[in-house]
């Protein structure tokens, strides 16, 4: 277990000043170029200039503004930020940070996910600020078991919340990580595509398979990474000298009960469940 707690609490008390404001309808733009078949096959995409500069620009500036603060509570993970929790994207700001919230509302990468997911995206179950600092020297360079992977959701001694209430993971980069080796979000490709009924049972045991090699995603600043939510993942070692900022969201769909058993039943059973891409050419 992490010597850490991740406290949503940190960041929302006090709330941010921008607390309660309304999300700005953007009008929808059409579909940017997606290899859709990549995503099916390999369970991630690549989205090039997701964000425009400027968003990044105003988002990387409110984490160097606010980190100090979200990192002083006792106990919590000093580069791991989480926020957002449960907020829908038509609805006011419930706990501030909408310059990390707008990232998601950028037209190209909000286009991609609709056009991906074959519906808007409505909410977030929550947003995560991951920041990967540089390794000690001595631990650089040293390989990572195969078998060091995690699905998102609850999978350990509090209890099983599987798969997570969430249909697509969507990364945006604040800094640049475009080789291996810099804190890349690390992917496991055509993971999503196997039988995860008993991941709750290997997470526990401390019995997870070994699916193959990893893959560090290359990021430059305002790419974005899209994300099956059954696709097995990591965060990368940091064996440069910058640390490496991700925006993480937990993206929900509209039209989709999260709230049922049946759900992650359904999921499970068809990984295209929720959605809109054909299970094969």
């Amino acid at each position: 277990m992490s010597e850490y707690l991740y406290t949503h609490d940190a960041l929302t008390v006090p709330r941010g000043a921008d607390a309660g404001a309304s999300l700005e309808l953007r009008a929808a733009t059409a579909c940017p170029p997606l290899d859709v078949a990549k995503f099916r096959d390999d369970g991630f995409l690549i989205l090039k200039d997701a964000a425009a500069s400027d968003a990044i620009a105003r988002a990387a500036a409110y984490v160097a503004t606010h980190e100090a603060c979200w990192s002083a509570p006792s106990g919590t993970r000093p580069d791991d930020w989480r926020m957002h929790r449960d907020q829908r994207l038509d609805a006011p700001v419930a706990d501030g940070h909408l310059p990390i919230l707008d990232l998601l509302r950028e037209p190209r990468l909000a286009a991609a996910i609709r056009c991906l997911a074959g519906a808007e995206a409505h909410a977030v179950s929550y947003t995560q600020v991951a920041r990967r600092t540089p390794a000690p020297r001595k631990a650089r360079r040293r390989n990572l078991p195969d078998t060091s992977y995690h699905i998102d959701g609850e999978a350990n001694a509090s209890g099983a919340r599987f798969p997570d209430v969430f249909s697509l993971l969507v990364a945006v980069a604040l800094t640049p990580h475009e080789r291996p080796g810099m804190g890349n979000l690390t992917v496991f490709p055509q993971g999503h595509l196997r039988d995860w009924h008993q991941y709750p049972d290997w997470k526990l045991d401390k019995a997870l398979p070994d699916i193959g090699r990893p893959y560090e995603v290359p990021l430059g600043v305002g790419d974005a990474v899209l994300c099956h939510p059954l696709l097995p993942h990591r965060g990368g070692r940091n064996d440069s000298e910058s640390s490496r900022d991700l925006v993480f969201f937990r993206v929900q769909l509209a039209g989709i009960d999260y709230a049922t058993p049946e759900r992650a039943a359904a999921l499970l059973a068809d990984p295209w469940a929720e959605l809109g891409v054909p299970s094969s050419a």
